[in-house]
């Protein structure tokens, strides 16, 4: 009995891992959203709605759309070749075939007249008159290495073959072919990009240390976001990842809203993830889609002063910069020789410093994107009646300027930034379109089951 019941355990546990790779496989869909927005202002309805304080990002585990927007070109720029260098492998400039011929070609020593000849005329040089040969016995110093070398012409020896060596040009074509590679002999026809090259970062004198300075690899947000997302169709990825349009089926609805009066399309796109049960489990995925109303608006809702400065303050300007002297960078640079100070290798090393919102002083004001509408939504599976159900658990923001409370009659209107928060929380079926309604804005979400292609 013992023996059986280890048996049966030992085949639990090979056949757990199994059950368990064909569970992460089943539950997977595609989600395709649909956000648009109403021609409402928030002063003509009768609701009152409660508001956001802080205009704040929301906390969410998977942000696929500001990777789309914003990517990190860093790979890219490490890809690229600095400016006005050679593309040599050798860090030195490719040489022609002549420059290779000029310099490593040799011209081919004389060739020596061959022993045949040389002993006729040895042996005329010892003969008469009368056409006899003079024996040369005596007049040769009989030694070992004389008789060793009459020994060594009188044997035959076998000529060797002749090896005739590739032309000047073939060679040269070898060491082209060798030192770079087919690809950069054969000719481009592509069409460079203006941006092909980076170019090589110099040192920068801060009164605190010598840095080097980063490359700028920011990328500004935009100021609208587009209509369609287009992302890439991967049959086997580990994590949620945006689909392209070809994988829409709702996009006749979405072009029938173009035509309502009224409303206003946003963003149309539609992503693939793995749904896992339990809402406690579940992650939850950044949306936003409109304008960017960061330059305008603080994350209070505040109204931004204008930056363009007075024309006074213009001219103040412009007045110091033609009185400052053109040589206060070399003043300063002999003042702190004059002067030196230590400066430690963690100083040297530090990064430059950064203002309250983690950005360079040295860099433009950059401000964190306030969207039109920002939120998320979280989808899950959970059990009723021993039945999965699909549930959609969103928080959306729709933000609208309009007049501030605070404006005086007599003075300029005065706006404010007002975030309106919509949250909901519905039991959905597969397949089917559910819309979520608001008097400012919508969204229609669709659910499609994806039978994820088995692990090769």
């Amino acid at each position: 009995m013992r023996r059986i019941i280890g048996s049966l355990l030992a085949l639990s546990c090979l056949t757990a891992n199994p059950v368990h790779a064909n569970d992460e496989d089943k539950w997977w869909f595609d989600i395709e959203v649909m956000l648009f927005s109403r021609d409402t202002a928030v002063s003509d309805l009768a609701e009152r709605f409660e508001r956001q304080q802080v205009l704040s990002t929301p906390n969410t585990d998977w942000d696929l759309l500001t990777g789309y927007y914003q990517p990190d070109i860093t790979m890219v720029y490490n890809s690229l070749p600095v400016c006005n260098a050679p593309t040599s492998p050798l860090w030195a400039e490719a040489p022609s075939q002549e420059e290779i011929l000029r310099d490593y070609y040799l011209e081919p020593e004389p060739e020596e007249p061959a022993l045949d000849d040389h002993n006729n005329e040895d042996s005329e040089l010892f003969s008469d008159e009368n056409g006899e040969v003079i024996d040369d016995e005596p007049f040769l110093l009989a030694d070992e290495p004389t008789q060793s070398l009459a020994a060594s012409e009188n044997t035959f020896v076998e000529p060797e073959p002749e090896i005739i060596p590739p032309e000047p040009g073939t060679i040269a074509a070898y060491w082209l072919l060798f030192n770079l590679n087919e690809e950069q002999l054969t000719s481009v026809s592509v069409k460079r990009r203006p941006l092909n090259c980076v170019s090589p970062t110099e040192p920068s004198l801060n009164p605190q240390s010598w840095q080097w300075p980063q490359p700028d690899l920011y990328v500004p947000p935009r100021q609208q976001t587009p209509l369609y997302v287009h992302g890439a169709n991967f049959n086997r990825a580990n994590g949620p990842h945006l689909l392209p349009t070809n994988q829409l089926t709702q996009d006749d609805i979405y072009t029938s809203i173009r035509w309502r009066k009224g409303i206003e399309r946003l963003a149309h796109f539609s992503w693939r993830q793995q749904v896992k049960f339990g809402q406690d489990k579940a992650e939850t995925l950044r949306l936003f889609a409109g304008k960017n109303f960061a330059q305008q608006f603080t994350k209070n809702g505040d109204l931004r002063p204008q930056q363009l400065p007075s024309g006074d303050e213009s001219s103040a300007e412009q007045n110091a910069e033609l009185t400052e002297p053109a040589d206060s960078f070399f003043a300063e640079l002999n003042q702190r020789l004059n002067n030196p100070q230590p400066i430690s290798f963690a100083g040297m090393t530090a990064p430059p410093e950064t203002n309250d919102d983690g950005n360079t002083q040295s860099d433009v004001k950059r401000l964190p994107p306030i969207w039109e509408l920002d939120g998320f939504i979280q989808i899950y599976l959970k059990y009723i009646n021993r039945v999965p159900y699909l549930h959609i658990n969103s928080e959306l923001f729709y933000r609208q300027p309009m007049l501030s409370a605070t404006s005086l009659p007599g003075a300029a209107p005065a706006y404010e930034l007002v975030s309106i928060p919509f949250s909901q929380q519905r039991r959905v079926i597969s397949t089917q379109l559910h819309y979520f309604d608001h008097p400012l804005f919508g969204m229609l979400v669709q659910i499609r089951r994806y039978d994820r292609p088995a692990a090769p």
